[in-house]
């Protein structure tokens, strides 16, 4: 099964609850995950810069192969930079755009 996980809430609670779901699918052993992709946009963007809170999370669901996805147009739009985004994280053209995509390759969408 491959999964992308949509998040766009620029809420504390959701930040830690997506990262939080991600870890859950991957610890369900009744699931035969093949993929999964973390696609932020809006207010989500918080949870991918540098100074977030889920850092050591992030860091270890990235060295399982969770894709995290970052939406150019949001990045454009804040006062934050390519650079202040953690390592590993891909920027995407737009986030809609990306989740699209991986909806018509067959993951399931998720949205916490």
């Amino acid at each position: 099964m491959k999964v992308v996980f949509h998040h766009s809430s620029d809420d504390a609670e959701m930040h830690a609850r997506v990262v939080n779901n991600v870890a859950n699918l991957l610890a369900d052993e009744t699931v035969d995950v093949e993929a999964v992709a973390v696609v932020v946009n809006g207010g989500g963007l918080g949870l991918l810069v540098g100074g977030t809170d889920h850092r050591e999370l992030i860091e270890s669901l990235q060295e399982r192969n969770v894709l995290f996805k970052q939406c150019e147009n949001t990045l454009a739009r804040s006062d934050w930079e390519e650079t202040d985004l953690l390592d590993g994280v891909e920027i995407v053209s737009s986030g809609v755009g990306e989740l699209a995509r991986l909806q018509s390759e067959g993951y399931a969408y998720i949205k916490p």
